[in-house]
Formats: structure tokens, sequence, C-alpha cells
């Protein structure tokens, strides 16, 4: 063989060489560059779909806190409990409640108390009354002492939203309304959205929250609150490391993306967490600084006016 001949072997080799080189690190850039995409585009439906369900939280809440507020200033109403007409009292919250559910399309349920914090009437069992609540219901003694309505989230035999406004009479205390309301709505417009929502309460509340003593447990650490839920997003989320979990932020679990935010009651406890799930079509493991979302959420459960 030529020396000619030798070199253009050579040449040849080399350029297969380079060749294959080329064509790795294209698909290696194109790979990167399709990876690195989906990371953001998963990032920024996460951030999406927290942002969202805040915002619904913060209208379902100011939804209760209007209907409580509405109640506490109907005459019908008031001019019954004044003159402590237990019976009519709750025929007339009966029908509001039917009439604004057929109207708006809420479940929700009513509680009056009286001037000393006892229950007057609950709207689900009217044989109920004069149960003293104040040393259980922190909400109730501060919305007697500063005479102003607040909404937060609480728990009780399960975790609502409550709105308490104060009934006055004449610049005096004389009982307050509470609307309770769970947070199905919140579950069926965030479905309308493509997202499912799982919410997770401390297990350590379940000596109060007696009605979820029998609703799966997550990590050993919280109990489930729904009644109706996603249940293959659910089980993704039983095989998730839940430990680390931080006052908001997001992670992924085999096919599903997760946004998370915590729970607070209005003496700022931590309660559980509203966990936001999608399937997100490439699993992706995300970093850590990726855990921290942008903007402050203010998920204090209050509103004081």
């Amino acid at each position: 063989m030529s020396i000619f001949d030798k070199l253009t072997a050579k040449i040849d080799k080399i350029v297969f060489i380079f060749t294959v080189l080329v064509l790795f690190f294209s698909f290696y850039f194109v790979y990167t560059l399709k990876q690195s995409y989906a990371q953001k585009e998963t990032v920024q439906s996460l951030d999406n779909a927290l942002f969202l369900t805040r915002n619904l939280l913060e209208e379902e809440q100011q939804h209760a806190l209007s209907l409580s507020l509405l109640l506490s200033q109907d005459k019908t109403f008031l001019e019954a409990f004044y003159k402590n007409n237990r019976k009519k009292a709750f025929e007339i919250i009966s029908q509001k409640i039917e009439s604004l559910k057929k109207l708006q399309g809420y479940s929700f349920e009513v509680q009056v108390h009286d001037k000393n914090l006892h229950t007057y009437l609950r709207s689900w069992d009217y044989s109920i009354k004069d149960v003293p609540l104040a040393s259980f219901r922190k909400g109730l003694v501060l919305v007697k002492e500063r005479k102003k309505p607040l909404v937060s989230i609480e728990v009780g035999k399960r975790l609502n939203i409550k709105a308490i406004s104060p009934i006055m009479k004449n610049g005096s205390f004389e009982g307050s309304i509470e609307v309770i309301e769970n947070f199905e709505h919140l579950r069926k417009t965030l479905a309308e959205h493509g997202y499912a929502l799982l919410i997770l309460l401390n297990k350590k509340y379940l000596n109060i929250a007696t009605t979820l003593q029998h609703h799966p447990i997550v990590f050993n650490k919280f109990v489930l609150v729904n009644d109706s839920y996603n249940k293959h997003s659910f089980q993704s989320l039983k095989n998730s490391d839940l430990k680390n979990l931080q006052s908001y932020g997001y992670f992924t679990q085999d096919k599903y993306a997760f946004s998370y935010f915590s729970i607070k009651n209005f003496e700022n406890q931590n309660l559980g967490y509203f966990i936001v799930v999608f399937e997100n079509s490439t699993p992706l493991i995300l970093n850590t600084h990726d855990e921290v979302i942008t903007q402050e959420i203010n998920n204090s459960g209050v509103i004081i006016q």
C-alpha cells in the first residue's frame, strides 16, 4: 500500500470519528436543550398552579365572609333572634341556605352563637343548643372582643373555612353567626383547569377532626381531608418523600408534578398542606433551588375587617 493510500485511509478514519463525535454532541445538545425547556415549562406550570390555587382559596374565603356578613344583617333573621324565637330563626336560616345554594352552587352550613358564645342553633341539627364554645373556639372569642368579622381555615370535626360575623344591637354584642364551607367547590374549580387537589391535615389534630379518623394516612404524618380525590395522583403522593416540605414549593414523583403551600389558621399555626397535582409528561427531578417560589404568598388565612 502506497503512502498516499495509507494517508487517505487515516483521513477517512479521522473524518468518520469526527462525524460520529459531531453527531453525538449534536444529539446531546438537543436532548439537553429539550430537558431544559421541559424543566422550565414544568416549573412555570407549577408556579401557575400554586398561584391559581391561592387566589381561588382567597375567593372562597371572601365568599364565606360575604355570606356571614349578609346573614348577620338579615332583618327577618335578626327579628327572630332578638325575640329568642329559635324555631323561627332556624327556619329562616334553612331557607336562606337552600336559596343561596341553588343560586350560587356552593355547599355550606351555618352556626349561630349567643352572647355567651354558646351554640344557639346549627343548621344541620336543630336539636343541638347551649354547647359552650369559648374554651376551644378562640376565633369566636376574638370576634366578641373586637366586634369585627373573621374568616380563617380551622380544625373542627373537619377542616373547613369558617367565617364569623358579630351580631350587634345598638353597639352591643348579642351573638355571632358562622358560615362553614368545605373545599369541594375549590376542588371542582381546579379540576376544570386540569388540576387535582389533595388536602393534608397533620394527624396530630385527629383528636379534634374526628370525622377524618378513618381517612387515609400519608407518610405517617398527615391525614387526607378530601372525600373525593384523584386516586392515581394520591397514590403518587403516597410514594413521595414529604419530610422536607417547606411553607410552599413543588416536587415531582412518577409522572406527576406537585405544587404545595401550608395551611395556617388565624393564630398562624401550621395545620397541613394544600397540594395541587397535574400530570407531567416528562418526569423530572427538580434541583433544590427550584423549590423556592419567587413571589411572596400571604397564606395566613385571616381576613379581619
